[in-house]
């Protein structure tokens, strides 16, 4: 059987606790439709997801393991055209916007309703925003939805419906090391990633519209291999070609977490000297100790039209799916 349960944690606020059959725990949070853990039934519980210590270091740090939106990444110049209409977002990323800016949907307290069944539990967080807010246009609903099955999988829904034409390309920002130990690099870890190109990005990580083949660079985990010291924050263009898109593989072997989606690309972000020291809740965070796994549209696509389409418009309302499994 699976469940989901509502806690209460003076450290973490409201959570909410789904189970699955095998021992397997999934803990989330309203603030911002976030995931705060992941703990495998291995040794005394392995948690992959990596976290600060209470809500309010979240909060704070914004990103881990949240929902970020209107559109996660960053757009360049802080404008974007729909229809011939310019828009302007906000400035919050030495002249871009990131990840929607400075009330992005990360800083939403989200309303919540739950589901359990024999097979599966979850939580659907949902949230409206007005037209205007934060440069974007639309009323918009925006919902996600957590599901926990019995197979070990979590998957991640996202919906949004909006009255007039909008940007929408969302992401879960979810850290993890499968080590458990966040004071543990993740040098070692193994990675495969079924992409064959990456889109170029300059040196304020916004997307130039070009991709650059894989083969021959730091890029190319075609094949897998150990992520060593490589410092990543690139969209990977996935080739949707196996029955997965990307797998990493903890130092000794025991968890093997693969990822499915349906969106063009992830994109990888590695931990580096920046995010040294930060208050984990398994301690201080080291140099190199955890990796975001970003699925998404290739940022850049409301100016560069060969990535796709990332216009969500009243017609066609949005519905995107990530299932991350763990193997164990």
């Amino acid at each position: 059987m699976t469940s989901v349960k509502q806690r209460t944690s003076d450290t973490m606020g409201t959570i909410y606790e789904l189970t699955n059959e095998s021992g397997t725990i999934v803990r989330v949070s309203p603030e911002g439709a976030r995931l705060l853990d992941w703990v495998i039934p291995i040794e005394d519980g392995r948690d992959i997801v990596a976290g600060y210590d209470s809500i309010k270091g979240h909060i704070d740090a914004r990103y881990y393991g949240a929902t970020i939106g209107p559109v996660a990444g960053r757009i360049a110049g802080t404008r974007f055209v729909i229809d011939g209409k310019e828009y302007q977002t906000e400035d919050n990323d030495g002249g871009n916007t990131l990840h929607g800016g400075f009330k992005g949907l990360d800083t939403e307290t989200w309303i919540t309703e739950t589901f359990e069944d024999a097979s599966e539990a979850g939580v659907i967080f949902t949230t409206n925003r007005a037209d205007g807010t934060g440069g974007f246009p639309g009323n918009v609903r925006y919902q996600v939805t957590y599901t926990l099955t019995n197979n070990n999988e979590l998957s991640i829904a996202y919906d949004a419906k909006t009255d007039q034409a909008t940007l929408f390309n969302p992401t879960n920002h979810g850290y993890f090391n499968l080590t458990g130990d966040t004071q543990q690099a993740i040098d070692t870890h193994l990675i495969q990633i079924n992409a064959r190109h990456v889109a170029e990005t300059n040196d304020d990580v916004t997307t130039t519209g070009e991709k650059v083949a894989v083969d021959g660079t730091k890029f190319d985990f075609t094949k897998e291999r150990a992520i060593g010291a490589t410092l990543l924050d690139d969209p990977f263009l996935l080739d949707h070609d196996q029955e997965w898109d990307l797998q990493v593989t903890s130092p000794d072997q025991k968890v093997r977490l693969t990822v499915t989606t349906d969106r063009p690309a992830v994109v990888i972000y590695t931990t580096g000297t920046g995010e040294v020291g930060a208050p984990m809740k398994t301690g201080p965070m080291t140099n190199h100790g955890a990796m975001a796994i970003e699925t998404q549209g290739v940022p850049g696509t409301e100016k560069f039209s060969q990535f796709g389409d990332i216009v969500l418009r009243p017609d066609t309302p949005f519905h995107s799916v990530t299932t991350y499994r763990a193997h164990f």
